[in-house]
C-alpha cells in the first residue's frame, strides 16, 4: 500500500486530521503536504541507504526490530518524541534538519514555517512507521513460516500474529512499555556483527520500500 494511502487509513481515517490539529493547518491542505514530501522522504532514505553500508545496516535493524510506534496512536505520531526522532532522521539523511527543511520548502508551497518544520519531523517519523508495517504485512506472502524465522524476535512474533489476523492484539500486546526512539538507529555508528551474521535472508531496497514509494518489485 503506498505511503499515503496507508497514511489515509491510520487512526480511524483521522490521520491528516490529527496531525493537521497538531500543525495549525486544515486536513486537506495537510495532506496535499504529505503528499509532496512523505515520498520526498522515503526516497531520500532509500538514497542514503543505497549509498552508506552502515544505513542500510540501521535500517535493516529498525525493521527486524518491527517498529516501537503505531500508526493508529495518535500521541506516538504527533507529539514531542515523534517531532524529536523526525528532526533527527532529517538530520541524518539531509545532513542536516536546516537542509532538510530547505528541500521541504520546495515542495510543500507557501505553509507557515512553524507548520512546516513539525509537518517535516512527522512526516519523517511516519514514513518510518510505515515502512515497517508495509514490511510485516509483506513478509508472510512469502512464506510465513520462513518469514518468522529469518526475522526474528518480536517482527517474527508479529509476522505469525498476521497468519492468524491477531496482529493488532499482538502489536498492542508485544509494543515495549519504554518506547526506543527512532533516532536510536539512525547516525548512531554502532557494531552489528552479530545481527549481521544471524540474518540468512537480506533483502533489497527495491523490495523493502516498493508498497510505500508505490513502485514495482523487481
Amino acid at each position: 500500500m503506498a505511503l499515503i494511502d496507508m497514511l489515509a487509513g491510520a487512526q480511524g481515517g483521522a490521520f491528516f486530521a490529527n496531525v493537521a490539529a497538531a500543525s495549525g493547518l486544515g486536513a486537506g491542505e495537510t495532506k496535499i503536504v504529505f503528499t509532496a514530501i512523505g515520498p520526498a522522504i522515503a526516497g531520500r532514505l532509500k538514497v542514503k541507504a543505497e549509498a552508506d553500508p552502515e544505513s542500510f545496516e540501521e535500517l535493516l535493524d529498525l525493521l527486524e526490530d518491527g517498529g516501537h510506534a503505531d500508526l493508529d496512536d495518535r500521541e506516538a505520531m504527533t507529539g514531542a518524541e515523534a517531532v524529536a526522532d523526525g528532526n533527527a532522521i532529517l538530520a541524518d539523511i539531509y545532513g542536516s534538519r536546516n537542509a532538510a527543511i530547505v528541500d521541504m520548502r520546495k515542495l510543500a508551497g507557501d505553509i507557515p514555517e512553524a507548520s512546516l518544520e513539525r509537518l517535516a519531523a512527522v512526516a519523517a517519523t511516519a514514513v518510518l512507521v510505515a515502512l515497517a508495517r508495509s514490511q510485516a504485512v509483506v513478509q508472510p506472502l512469502a512464506g510465513a513460516e520462513t518469514a518468522a524465522d529469518t526475522a526474528g524476535g518480536l517482527l517474527g512474533t508479529i509476522v505469525s500474529a498476521i497468519v492468524t489476523g491477531a496482529v493488532q492484539g499482538a502489536t498492542r500486546q508485544l509494543a515495549p512499555r519504554r518506547r526506543r526512539s527512532y533516532s536510536s538507529y539512525f547516525g548512531t555508528r554502532r557494531r552489528r556483527t552479530t545481527r549481521r551474521r544471524r540474518r540468512t535472508r537480506i533483502p533489497s531496497l527495491d523490495d523493502i520500500f516498493a508498497d510505500i514509494l508505490g513502485t514495482q518489485r523487481r
